[in-house]
């Protein structure tokens, strides 16, 4: 492929890329225009009301805290809850971008140098300790099997 195809089209993705942008906003702008124009029931009703905290009892299990209360308001007839502090702990951290975020904090850690440095040598370890079990196994495959083991006493028989 030469490079003024690969150009060409590279320049049409951006291209299609920028229309796709373009309508999108083109599609928030007519959103925002039509919740500005749209006006409260009637002047004289307050727009907002908070009713009294209603307690949420859950089973607890073990470790957990007290149950939290709920606010309760009601804003233009709609009744709106506002969600606890685990209700949003648990949906922001099931969200793609917030585990991607996590993966790369994770290896941004470890490839730090003072990370990096006990990661290596955890690793050297590792390979010595393996590469000693291995030849302590090889060695004691050997003498099982080159013949009868020496005779007990020592060097008795080198001279005999």
């Amino acid at each position: 492929m030469s490079v003024q195809l690969a150009m060409l089209v590279a320049t049409a993705v951006l291209a299609v890329v920028a229309v796709a942008a373009a309508v999108v906003a083109v599609r928030a702008l007519r959103q925002a225009k039509a919740l500005a124009d749209r006006e409260p029931a009637s002047v004289g009703e307050p727009v907002s009301t908070v009713l009294e905290p209603v307690l949420v009892t859950e089973p607890k299990g073990e470790g957990e805290r007290e149950p939290e209360l709920e606010v309760v308001r009601v804003v233009e007839g709609r009744v709106i809850v506002q969600p606890t502090h685990d209700q949003v702990v648990s949906a922001s951290m099931t969200r793609p971008a917030v585990r991607l975020n996590i993966v790369a904090a994770g290896v941004a850690h470890a490839l730090r140098p003072e990370s990096r440095d006990r990661i290596l040598g955890l690793m050297r370890r590792e390979y010595r300790a393996r590469k000693r079990a291995r030849q302590r196994a090889a060695r004691a495959a050997a003498r099982a099997t080159n013949g009868p083991p020496p005779p007990p006493g020592g060097r008795g028989w080198v001279g005999s």
